[in-house]
């Protein structure tokens, strides 16, 4: 009688070794896809973010050359305080999407920000003063930077 309980609790104990190693399983595959739909959650909300401020770019076309044109700091002094404060709204921007490529696994592939913001070091001197006064409040723009010298090209 003992060696039937003895074989009912070793069929029970692998049956429920199964049952886990198949919740395990499809935890797994649960998290990658959560990850997923985060991450494109994320990218979504960076754009949102970029749109907005390239909308109050496209508002004021004259500004364009300090983004996207390699214009130099202007001069007069509303100006350059427009031209300052969306800077340091882009420059929030590009960090926090450098930021969420590094925080998500999904999104490793995905190098959009990474290029957008070297593209941006090369065009906006405006951005490249602002990240600089304070590098450490844009860590991952200024790090990304860093870890990716300029060619000067």
């Amino acid at each position: 009688m003992s060696e039937v309980f003895g074989l009912i609790a070793s069929v029970g104990v692998v049956a429920s070794l199964l049952v886990s190693a198949w919740q395990t399983r499809e935890l797994t595959r649960q998290t990658v896809i959560s990850n997923g739909v985060a991450g494109a959650a994320a990218i979504y909300n960076g754009m949102e973010r970029l749109h907005h401020i390239e909308g109050m770019i496209a508002a004021q076309p004259e500004l364009y050359v300090y983004f996207y044109g390699s214009a130099d700091l202007p001069r007069q002094a509303d100006t350059r305080a427009r031209v300052l404060l969306i800077t340091a709204m882009l420059a929030d921007t590009v960090n926090y999407g450098l930021l969420i490529n590094t925080l998500n696994p999904e999104l490793k592939g995905y190098k959009g920000w990474q290029g957008f913001a070297l593209r941006l070091r090369d065009s906006s001197p405006a951005l490249v003063h602002v990240v600089g006064e304070h590098p450490d409040w844009w860590p991952a723009l200024s790090g990304h930077w860093a870890a990716h010298p300029s060619t000067g090209s």
